[in-house]
């Protein structure tokens, strides 16, 4: 089964939220991998210090060594297309003369397909990635739901329900809302999420601003509800 996480705006937790994913998945005995299929903003010279630790000490995509922390093989492909400018593709793959093709986004998550594969997204759905295509054509093309990460805060309704309806619009459905960076002291972060839920028939999961998650097993366990119902269809 495929997931295509994607977020309502930049900086919202997208990876985050997959590397969460994949340690509940993976805690549960499943094969499991996460794909970023398109980084941007990729330092070659960018190394991980701790000599002791279990990633090798090479230069990584900044997401990938995320993934790694979450129990990810850090041996896998995790992406095909790299960039050094943190920018939407469809520019930093100019800086840089090349262009990204949709088709090789596909070809590259069908030759690393698991059990549960979650593919992250860069940016929002309509993040261009050429003069012509979006992530929104590969989320069509996948058929995977959508697992769509909104930071918690003021303007997060409009935020979620504008991509809602472009989901809607493209028959896409969505298997979850996530409200990142939630704090249950803070009206305006009720309000939405009591909003939403009144509104949506998805699950809707919150996650606070976890400060010490270096192997995501502590925000794996706010996902243990809703991937259950997943792997009982396995």
């Amino acid at each position: 089964m495929k997931f295509f996480i994607t977020g309502s705006d930049t900086d919202v937790g997208k990876s985050f939220v997959t590397a969460s994913l994949l340690r509940a998945f993976l805690e549960q005995g499943v094969k499991a991998v996460a794909l970023k299929p398109v980084q941007t903003g990729y330092a070659e010279k960018s190394r991980i210090p701790d000599e002791n630790s279990r990633i090798p000490s090479q230069s990584l995509e900044p997401d990938f060594k995320e993934y790694i922390k979450a129990g990810q093989n850090a041996d896998f492909k995790a992406t095909c297309y790299t960039f050094a400018y943190p920018a939407s593709p469809h520019f930093s793959a100019e800086l840089e003369g090349k262009k990204i093709k949709a088709r090789g986004i596909l070809d590259f998550i069908e030759q690393n397909l698991a059990q549960i594969t979650l593919i992250e997204g860069a940016g929002g759905i309509l993040v261009p990635l050429n003069e012509s295509q979006s992530f929104l054509d590969i989320a069509k093309e996948l058929n995977a739901p959508v697992i769509l990460v909104c930071k918690n805060c003021l303007g997060a309704i409009n935020h979620a329900l504008l991509n809602l309806e472009i989901l809607r619009q493209n028959s896409i459905k969505l298997a979850a809302l996530i409200l990142n960076f939630h704090d249950e002291n803070d009206a305006i972060c009720l309000s939405n999420q009591q909003f939403l839920q009144k509104k949506l028939s998805c699950p809707i999961i919150t996650l606070k601003n976890y400060k010490n998650n270096e192997n995501y097993s502590n925000s794996a366990k706010d996902f243990r509800a809703f991937i259950s119902k997943f792997l009982d269809k396995k």
